[in-house]
């Protein structure tokens, strides 16, 4: 296990960072976190995956129902222990989706998970959440067992299925009309996870804030009174990074950003800090 570190990279020692612009203009020379279709947290549409990092991403943007509830099983464990819970819910969903005529497994050669790419198009949503309502948290457990808190994160998953469906009628619906309100009202559901779900699966402009991006903020000298207030700070002047992207949509830059501050804390392992 590596050593908890004291002290900030040398590259962020003496620099000025007033905003989440500047912090990316640092991390961005630093950490890659994929090609410009890449939004660092990878899916089943991603076409190469390294060590938890999306390499290459998705040939086309779609809000992914799958990352909804990688945000719930990623709660509280690791991100490969979340991510095989994942596959292993998805495979065992597979078993019961209706494939449509001509849409054969060879078209997802490319992908690393075929079988899983398929079933994670854009028309299978629907037959995953319809499945996903009738289950029981037993039934889905021994698939997730290994993100941990499976009792609870089952119940949860089958939960929020059951409410998209009594709320939007369709996964595409609730895709364009969730707001953050209606998520942080489901059980189990709080600020980080409701903002990973309306960034990384939903492609909003959300700005994700976890332990590790407090963490390091701390370490650079600021001390916020709350959530918002980090979300602010992260996202004051961020529009400028359009010209270092080439046009890439603020969202996906936001989703980037928040990658290149893991990926940091993953490298140097900063101490919490006690004030």
């Amino acid at each position: 296990m590596a050593k908890k570190a004291k002290t900030l990279p040398s590259f962020l020692q003496d620099v000025n960072i007033a905003s989440g612009f500047d912090l990316l203009v640092i991390l961005r020379q630093h950490y890659y976190v994929g090609d410009k279709q890449s939004w660092w947290w990878p899916n089943f549409l991603s076409l190469r995956i390294e060590n938890g990092i999306e390499m290459e991403g998705a040939t086309q943007i779609y809000a992914d129902l799958s990352l909804c509830f990688a945000a719930i099983l990623g709660q509280n464990t690791k991100y490969i222990h979340a991510a095989h819970a994942l596959s292993q819910l998805y495979h065992f969903l597979s078993q019961n989706i209706t494939i449509q005529p001509h849409d054969t497994l060879i078209s997802y050669s490319h992908y690393p998970q075929p079988q899983l790419a398929q079933i994670a198009q854009p028309h299978y949503q629907d037959s995953i959440l319809q499945q996903l309502a009738y289950y029981t948290p037993q039934e889905l457990i021994p698939f997730i067992r290994i993100a941990g808190f499976y009792q609870q994160k089952a119940m949860r998953i089958i939960a929020l299925a059951q409410n998209i469906i009594n709320d939007f009628a369709t996964f595409d619906n609730f895709a364009l009309h969730v707001t953050k309100e209606w998520l942080l009202q489901q059980k189990g559901i709080g600020l980080e996870t409701a903002s990973s779900i309306l960034n990384y699966a939903l492609k909003r402009e959300e700005m994700v804030v976890d332990s590790y991006t407090q963490r390091l903020l701390g370490h650079c000298g600021f001390l916020f009174d709350d959530y918002e207030s980090i979300q602010a700070f992260l996202t004051t002047d961020l529009h400028r990074a359009y010209a270092l992207y080439d046009g890439m949509p603020l969202a996906q830059i936001m989703a980037r950003l928040h990658g290149k501050i893991v990926e940091c804390m993953k490298q140097y392992q900063l101490q919490k800090l006690v004030y």
